[in-house]
């Protein structure tokens, strides 16, 4: 039986270092698709209002966004609105607090994207401004970069945190109830905090994974093309196909066929695997391997290390590049376009089609 995630329920903090140049939109849209998110808080975007307009409806089909002139280019945020209703609270030039309503999970919480100042003074309008919130016994979420500390332990190397970097930051957590978020124990407890790294920005992203299992039956058999390309393709199929068969005709080639599917579904389990979660595993491998390298340029095992990676990432793209184009019909991909977030555009939108999130009654 197969098992999916309730789609477009994770919460993401990503402050991206700048969004202006359209790659690195389509790459954004990718890592959102990929984790599932269905509101996301981009900080320090650099994006102007009309900019963002213009983004909003050439790259983020299926979102809606929130910006004005108090957060432009500071905090954008981003959700899919055919499974997140936001509602605006109130907003600060260093944060953005919303009532969010999850269809998938019949759930509202209240959700706060932060973006502090730099200096001590002018965060200190923002400890008040937060000071300022009722939360009206909803579960209440805030994320975001502060460009604080909290602990004396919050800094590697540099200048040591004194005391009174952390006192107007600790004692607004200590006045607001908050603790640092493991997970929601009573609201949504099989859910998981998380810190990423991804290529596009020299800060992780903070992710919220709001678990929920559902089952989707039995998956039907498809032929992926990028099979072709395994060294042991041609063997199986061809050993499989000359075994002996008594019947004879189209009969005979009918049941050949149906006893080569389950030939192949082996194959795919045993020497392919899953191709998504193999191509981003790999990726990811390579991304660590690279940070290593760069890190430790001196390092002969870390260089050795990031070549490997390097071998393995250029093995599973090719296949995921072709399992992406299969899945969405599409057949005109020139060389050195690889579309990718149009890719997973028509992935999700066959899956929307074809899913039920949840529905109203009278």
């Amino acid at each position: 039986m197969a098992q999916n995630l309730m789609d477009c329920s994770n919460i993401l903090s990503w402050n991206v270092r700048g969004m202006n140049k359209r790659d690195k939109q389509h790459a954004i849209l990718s890592l959102l698709k990929m984790n599932k998110g269905g509101i996301c808080g981009l900080l320090e975007n650099k994006l102007k209002r009309d900019k963002a307009n213009d983004m909003m409806t050439k790259v983020f089909f299926g979102w809606d966004h929130y910006s004005s002139t108090v957060t432009e280019g500071r905090l954008l945020v981003l959700w899919r609105n055919s499974f997140v209703k936001v509602q605006v609270l109130l907003e600060h030039q260093q944060f953005i607090h919303y009532l969010v309503r999850f269809s998938s999970l019949q759930l509202e919480i209240l959700i706060t994207f932060v973006y502090g100042f730099n200096s001590l003074v002018e965060r200190l309008d923002m400890w008040r401004g937060l000071s300022s919130i009722h939360v009206l016994n909803k579960p209440w979420l805030v994320v975001g970069d502060f460009n604080a500390v909290f602990n004396f332990d919050d800094r590697l190397g540099g200048k040591v945190i004194s005391a009174t970097e952390i006192l107007d930051s600790t004692g607004w957590l200590a006045c607001s109830q908050l603790a640092s978020l493991k997970y929601w124990i009573d609201t949504l407890p099989n859910s998981i905090a998380e810190l990423q790294w991804d290529v596009h920005s020299d800060h992780c992203f903070f992710l919220i994974r709001t678990l929920k299992i559902g089952n989707l039956g039995i998956k039907p058999f498809r032929f992926f093309n990028c099979w072709i390309a395994h060294r042991r393709f041609k063997e199986i199929v061809m050993d499989n196909w000359h075994k002996p068969m008594t019947a004879g005709g189209l009969l005979g080639v009918t049941k050949k066929l149906l006893r080569l599917k389950h030939v192949l579904k082996v194959f795919n389990r045993k020497e392919i695997g899953d191709i998504e979660q193999g191509y981003h595993h790999a990726k990811g491998v390579y991304q660590l391997a690279l940070s290593k390298a760069q890190a430790s340029p001196s390092d002969v095992a870390a260089q050795e290390a990031e070549k490997l990676a390097a071998v393995c990432y250029k093995e599973h793209y090719p296949r995921y590049r072709s399992y992406l184009i299969q899945r969405s019909k599409v057949t005109w991909l020139q060389k050195g376009d690889e579309n990718n977030s149009y890719f997973h555009a028509c992935i999700k939108k066959g899956k929307e089609e074809n899913h039920i999130v949840s529905f109203l009654n009278e």
